[in-house]
């Protein structure tokens, strides 16, 4: 008797969770536009160089790492322009390198990485919107030591840090 409840409740138990609670099951189809950059180049931001610098095809590795988070987690499938029930707009707005730690000789020890973003999704038939937020991703890599890692290592790790957290903001409603 003992091993049918047990084997009730893990049935009752299996189907209780979702990660589409905010998508209404209508949707099943996404299409992701490319990623714009707005960062302002002239914009002065630190006190040793007059322009900002970030590393080129920013913005294309971001919509990739978006396409394939959005396909790893499957809720929504990705899908072309035309077909697809649901549209994403995406917008890098700033890109901070910060320094995390100094060394005993005043060199740099680690970075900090963070990307500053906004989406707004759309449903594709009606134009209207849907959901609006803006997100920060981050991610951290070392100089020197165990850990160190380089820096196009670390920009992979932030767009994979920042796919993650707007494709769990679109699908989930917690």
């Amino acid at each position: 008797m003992r091993g049918f409840f047990a084997s009730l409740l893990i049935i009752l138990m299996s189907g209780c969770y979702s990660t589409r609670g905010f998508i209404d099951s209508k949707y099943k189809t996404i299409y992701v536009e490319p990623v714009k950059n707005k960062i302002k180049f002239t914009q002065e931001t630190q006190e040793y160089s007059k322009y900002r610098s970030f590393p080129a095809l920013f913005e294309n590795n971001f919509t990739a790492a978006l396409i394939d988070r959005f396909n790893l987690d499957g809720a929504l499938k990705v899908d072309n322009r035309y077909f697809s029930q649901l549209r994403l707009e995406t917008e890098i707005n700033d890109f901070v390198r910060d320094v995390l730690r100094y060394t005993d000789s005043d060199s740099v020890e680690e970075y900090r990485l963070k990307l500053f973003f906004e989406y707004r999704l759309y449903d594709n038939k009606t134009n209207e919107l849907i959901k609006e937020n803006s997100l920060i991703a981050d991610a951290n890599y070392s100089l020197s030591g165990s850990t160190a890692t380089s820096e196009e290592g670390a920009l992979k790790e932030l767009f994979i840090d920042a796919a993650r957290r707007l494709v769990e903001d679109v699908t989930e409603a917690w």
